[in-house]
């Protein structure tokens, strides 16, 4: 009696079994995975390991310039040198919005826009252009726009990068390095250097702020505009002179060895 009852037991089992994995079957058939509910895999490729040419990463192809006053005194104007040919789609978004008046909408405008986060030897953060605060921005893609690539580092003082919220959220805000900041590599897209007005730059980097990093006086934007290169130029890579140093210093480091083995010998 026990082991018919264990027969029956393992048959009604097995048929259940069946019937479940049946109707995942037609479940998964009629219910298919949408595309948007896959989620990121992986870290984006590093652009030393995706086999990219960096030959031309530094071509500026034309400038962005912004005049800029504290506490109402104009103090000068800063020129931004953008890289066209590397980051295309950034850089089309950074110049509409420097030009102004997008598609005829007056709040596309970095014009009349201030510096709304100043951290001391860190950032200078600005581009809202909704806000004014650091809780608004908008691009000419839309709300927001994805992180286009991440070819170039946070070198140092100058360079120009894209502010945002995390993965693929850029939309108008933009930093300004006042330090080498390579622990930003691969979360923010760079694709500017300040060519002229550095002294600018860091005249603002000098104004007072509250407990939030946001200045005591206002510093505006008072005019802004693109500049067109009748022929665009490279600037110098900060990790190609680095290793030069590096080398030239090796070299002398070698030489004085050398002289110091003669000076020795002869005294022999």
């Amino acid at each position: 009696m026990a082991n018919k009852t264990t027969v029956t037991l393992s048959i009604l089992g097995t048929s259940f079994l069946l019937v479940v994995m049946i109707l995942a079957e037609l479940g998964a058939a009629q219910y298919p995975t949408m595309p948007y509910a896959t989620k990121r895999a992986g870290k984006k490729k590093q652009p030393w390991n995706d086999g990219h040419d960096k030959e031309n990463d530094l071509l500026v192809t034309k400038k962005a310039f912004f005049d800029i006053s504290i506490d109402d005194e104009p103090i000068g104007r800063i020129v931004i040198g953008l890289f066209g040919e590397t980051c295309p789609v950034t850089v089309q978004n950074f110049a509409a919005l420097t030009r102004g008046n997008f598609k005829n909408d007056k709040k596309l405008s970095y014009n009349n826009t201030i510096v709304h986060r100043l951290v001391q030897d860190f950032v200078i953060q600005m581009g809202d252009v909704v806000e004014m605060d650091g809780s608004g921005g908008r691009s000419i893609y839309g709300q927001y726009f994805a992180d286009e690539n991440f070819y170039l580092s946070h070198w140092g003082p100058g360079w120009v990068a894209m502010a945002n919220a995390g993965p693929d959220s850029n939309n108008s805000q933009f930093i300004i390095l006042l330090t080498t900041a390579r622990w930003l590599d691969g979360k923010h897209v760079v694709f500017g250097k300040v060519v002229e007005g550095m002294d600018v730059v860091e005249e603002i980097a000098e104004v007072e702020t509250d407990d939030f990093a946001f200045p005591t006086v206002p510093v505006e934007i008072i005019n802004c505009g693109v500049m067109s290169v009748k022929e665009p130029y490279l600037i110098e890579n900060p990790e190609e002179t680095e290793s030069k140093k590096r080398e030239e210093k090796r070299k002398a480091r070698k030489a004085r060895m050398t002289k110091d083995k003669k000076e020795k010998k002869s005294k022999k």
